[in-house]
C-alpha cells in the first residue's frame, strides 16, 4: 500500500466512522434490538471524580494477551495510544506524544524505576502480559492522587486481588492456568495461579514464563536480537478484618536474555525481588489506605550471539516507597482526599573492565556512583457533585525532589583511547552534583452530563516532572561511552547535563461522550488535547559521528503537544434473535513540537485508525479487524529519525468458550503477512550490526504474519 494512498484511506475512514456513528447518535433513533453483549459501550453518566479515563480488563484483556507477552502494550488498540519498541517484554508507553518516563507505570500501586541506561527494564517488565488482571489509564488531566512526577498521566497495572470464602462456605480454593503459542515468534507462555482461603485468610500463588526468538517480519525475515526469556513468581498472604484488609505480596523475578533490536546493547541477565505491603480501612470518619513498597533489581547488559563482542555493563538498583492516604466524606456531595508519599531511589552503574582490552580498563568504568533520587510529596484533592448533572474535581500536589551522585572514573585515566572520558571525568568530579527541585501539580477537572445521552470533560492539569538519573548524570564523552545511554531507540550517543530544569506541562483536554440511550447500542467519543511543555528534555548536538550517527546533550527546550481522537460503536443487524454483531473504530493524531527550534518531536505517532467488526455466534465469537497507519513523515531530524510507509493490517480473531470455566483464543495477526515498518519502533540496530555496520541504517520492521493459539482454563 502506497504511503498517500494509506494516509488518504485513514482519514476518510476516520471521517467516514464519525458520519456513521454520530448521525444515528445525534438523532437519538430509537430501537427494539436487543441490548449490545459484545464489548458494549456504558450509557453516559457521571463517572467517579478522579476514575481513570478508561481500563482494559476481561473479556478485552483476555484477548490481547494471547497476541503478546508485554504487559504495557496490552493498552494497544485503545485510542491514542502507542508503545515505543523494546524487548519481547520491555515496551515502553506513548500516550498522546508522551512516552517512557513522561507516564507514571505503577505495578499495584508501587512506582518502579528503570535502572538502566537504555530503560531496558522499565516497569511494565517486572511481570508478562499473563499476570495482569487489569491496566488503567489516566491522561493528560490524571487527578494528583493517582501520583506524580510525570506530566503525561499514569498508566496502573493492577494483578489479581485476594480472594476469600463467602460466608460459612469453608475453605475456599480456586485457580486458573494459560498457555499462549505465536508462530512469528516460535514462542508463547505459560501461567498458573492459585489460592486457599478461608473467611478471613486469604493464600495464593501465582507464576509466569514467556519465551520467544527472533520474531519474523512480513515476507518471512528474521529481526535480529528480538530473542527473549522471562520468569516470574509470587506469592500472596491477605488477612481480612473488620475494619479493612490487609495485603502482603512478594516475589522474584528472572529474565535470563532478552535482544533489544533498536538499541547497540542486549539485557544478558535482570533479577529482583520485591515485597509489596497494603493495607485498606474503612472507618466511621472516612477511608485509609497505607503502602509499603521494596524492589532490589540487579541488571547486566551486554551483547547477546546476534550484535556479539564482550562489554559487561552493571546496575543494581534499590527502590523504597511509603504512601499514605485518606478519603474524608465533608458532607453527602463533597469529599476530601489527603496523601503522603515518600520514594527513595538508590543507583549504583559500573562496567567492569574487560581482560586484554586497551580500551576496556585497566579500571572498572564507573558510570553513576551512589545515585540518589529522593522524593516527598503531600497532595490534597477535593470532589464534589454540585448537582445532578455536574461532577467537579481540585487537587494540588507539591513535591521536592532531590537527586545527588558520587565521583566517577573512567577506565584510564591515562592514553589516547580514555582521553575524552578522563576530561569528562574531571570535569564532572569538580562539581557538585546535588540538585534540590521543589515543583507543583495542579489537576482542575469538570465533567457535565445534562442527560444519559451526552456528557462533557473538560479541564486544565499544571504537571512536573523532575530528570531522571541518567538524564543528569552519565557524563562520558568518549565515542563508545556516550554510545551506551540511549533511552529511546534511536543508537545515538548521549551525555547527561546536571543543570537539567523539571519539566512543566500545562495541559489542557476535553471530552465529548454522546450515546443513544441506556442500551448503549450506539455510541461516539471525541476528545482533544493540548500540552505546552516549558523545559520539555530533548536534546542538543554536540558532535556528528561516523556511520550517521549524533553525540547528543540531554537539554531543555519548549515543546507543544496537540491531538484528536475520535472513536465509537454502532450496533449492526442480529441473528437468530442472538446478541448482535458490533462495529467499533477509531482515529488518533498528534503532533509534536520542539518551539525553540521548530524541529518535529522524537516519537510522535502517524495518523492511526482501527476497525473491528464482532459477531458472537452461540458459544463463539468472531472478530476481523483492520488497522490502517498513515506514513511518518514527520520525524526529528536532529535525531536523524527514520520516516516510514504507511501501511494497512487485517486481524482475524476467534474465541471459543464453552463453559464460564474454559476458553479457546484463535488468531491471525497481520494476515496477509503485510511488510512494514514500526513508526515507533525505533532503528534495526540488530540487522545493521549482523549486516557489517553498512549505512542505511533502517527503521526497525513490524511482525509478520502470526498465528497465535491460546488455552485458557479455570479449577
Amino acid at each position: 500500500m502506497s504511503p498517500s494512498f494509506s494516509r488518504r484511506a485513514a482519514l476518510a475512514a476516520g471521517a467516514a466512522m464519525a458520519a456513521a456513528l454520530a448521525a444515528p447518535v445525534l438523532a437519538q433513533t430509537p430501537t427494539r434490538l436487543p441490548p449490545v453483549q459484545a464489548q458494549a459501550a456504558p450509557a453516559v453518566s457521571l463517572a467517579e471524580p478522579g476514575a481513570p479515563d478508561l481500563t482494559v480488563s476481561g473479556e478485552r484483556l483476555a484477548r490481547r494477551r494471547t497476541g503478546g507477552d508485554d504487559a504495557v502494550s496490552l493498552l494497544l488498540g485503545e485510542p491514542g495510544v502507542a508503545v515505543q519498541a523494546g524487548g519481547g517484554t520491555t515496551a515502553l508507553p506513548v500516550v498522546r506524544g508522551m512516552a517512557d518516563d513522561r507516564m507514571l507505570v505503577t505495578v499495584d500501586g508501587a512506582e518502579v524505576t528503570a535502572f538502566c541506561p537504555n530503560h531496558m527494564n522499565p516497569p511494565g517488565g517486572y511481570l508478562t502480559a499473563a499476570s495482569v488482571e487489569s491496566i488503567a489509564l489516566s491522561s493528560t488531566l490524571s487527578p494528583v492522587s493517582a501520583g506524580g512526577d510525570n506530566i503525561g498521566g499514569v498508566v496502573a497495572i493492577t494483578r489479581r486481588a485476594p480472594v476469600f470464602a463467602g460466608r460459612g462456605e469453608g475453605v475456599h480454593h480456586e485457580g486458573e492456568a494459560a498457555l499462549a503459542w505465536r508462530s512469528a515468534s516460535q514462542g508463547g507462555s505459560a501461567s498458573v495461579r492459585g489460592s486457599v482461603a478461608g473467611e478471613r485468610v486469604s493464600l495464593g500463588l501465582e507464576t509466569s514464563w514467556a519465551r520467544g526468538e527472533n520474531y519474523r517480519s512480513g515476507y518471512g525475515r528474521d529481526v535480529r536480537s528480538s530473542e527473549y526469556e522471562t520468569y516470574d513468581a509470587a506469592v500472596v498472604a491477605a488477612l481480612r478484618t473488620d475494619q479493612g484488609l490487609v495485603t502482603l505480596r512478594a516475589g522474584r523475578q528472572f529474565t535470563p536474555y532478552q535482544g533489544f533490536p533498536n538499541q547497540r546493547m542486549d539485557m544478558t541477565e535482570n533479577r529482583s525481588g520485591f515485597a509489596d505491603l497494603r493495607y485498606e480501612g474503612g472507618y466511621a470518619w472516612g477511608d485509609v489506605t497505607a503502602r509499603a513498597s521494596w524492589r532490589d533489581v540487579r541488571h547486566e547488559m551486554n551483547f547477546l550471539a546476534d550484535k556479539g563482542g564482550d562489554m559487561p555493563m552493571l546496575t543494581h538498583g534499590v527502590d523504597l516507597g511509603l504512601a499514605l492516604a485518606a478519603t474524608l466524606p465533608i458532607g453527602p456531595d463533597n469529599t476530601l482526599g489527603l496523601g503522603l508519599d515518600v520514594r527513595r531511589t538508590d543507583l549504583e552503574d559500573w562496567w567492569p573492565a574487560v581482560a586484554g582490552s586497551m580500551m576496556m580498563g585497566p579500571n572498572p568504568y564507573i558510570n553513576i556512583n551512589g545515585g540518589e533520587r529522593d522524593r516527598t510529596a503531600v497532595w490534597a484533592e477535593w470532589t464534589s457533585r454540585p448537582t445532578a448533572a455536574w461532577t467537579l474535581l481540585a487537587g494540588l500536589r507539591l513535591e521536592r525532589v532531590i537527586t545527588d551522585a558520587g565521583d566517577v572514573q573512567p577506565y584510564s585515566w591515562t592514553g589516547m583511547m580514555n582521553a575524552a572520558d578522563a576530561a569528562a571525568a574531571l570535569a564532572f568530579n569538580a562539581r557538585d552534583h546535588r540538585r534540590s527541585d521543589d515543583v507543583a501539580d495542579v489537576t482542575l477537572r469538570a465533567s457535565w452530563a445534562p442527560s444519559d445521552q451526552a456528557s462533557l470533560e473538560f479541564g486544565y492539569a499544571r504537571k512536573t516532572r523532575v530528570p531522571n538519573l541518567y538524564e543528569r548524570y552519565a557524563w562520558g564523552l568518549g565515542a563508545m561511552s556516550s554510545a551506551m545511554t540511549s533511552l529511546a531507540g534511536d543508537a545515538n550517543s548521549w551525555v547527561g547535563d546536571i543543570d537539567l530544569k523539571p519539566e512543566t506541562a500545562d495541559n489542557l483536554a476535553a471530552t465529548l461522550r454522546l450515546t443513544d440511550g441506556p442500551q448503549a447500542r450506539r455510541s461516539l467519543t471525541v476528545s482533544l488535547f493540548r500540552s505546552a511543555v516549558a523545559d520539555y528534555v530533548d536534546a542538543d548536538k554536540l558532535a556528528d559521528l561516523a556511520g550517521g550517527f549524533v553525540r547528543l546533550r540531554f537539554a531543555n527546550h519548549d515543546a507543544l503537544i496537540q491531538g484528536l481522537e475520535v472513536s465509537g460503536q454502532t450496533a449492526l443487524w442480529s441473528l437468530n434473535d442472538g446478541p448482535s454483531a458490533v462495529l467499533t473504530g477509531q482515529v488518533s493524531w498528534v503532533q509534536g513540537e520542539n518551539r525553540d527550534t521548530g524541529d518535529d518531536l522524537y516519537h510522535m505517532a502517524p495518523l492511526t485508525s482501527r476497525f473491528s467488526l464482532e459477531q458472537p455466534l452461540g458459544s463463539w465469537t468472531v472478530i476481523a479487524e483492520l488497522e490502517l497507519v498513515a506514513e511518518k513523515d514527520r520525524v526529528n531530524a536532529l535525531r536523524h529519525e527514520p520516516g516510514t510507509d504507511g501501511y494497512s493490517l487485517v486481524n482475524l480473531r476467534a474465541v471459543w468458550r464453552p463453559t464460564e470455566r474454559f476458553r479457546v483464543d484463535l488468531a491471525v495477526e497481520n494476515a496477509f503477512d503485510e511488510a512494514y515498518d514500526l513508526p515507533l519502533g525505533g532503528v534495526s540496530y540488530g540487522d545493521y550490526k549482523v549486516g557489517g555496520q553498512v549505512p542505511p541504517l533502517l527503521p526497525l520492521a513490524g511482525p509478520g504474519r502470526s498465528v497465535n493459539v491460546g488455552l485458557n482454563v479455570r479449577f
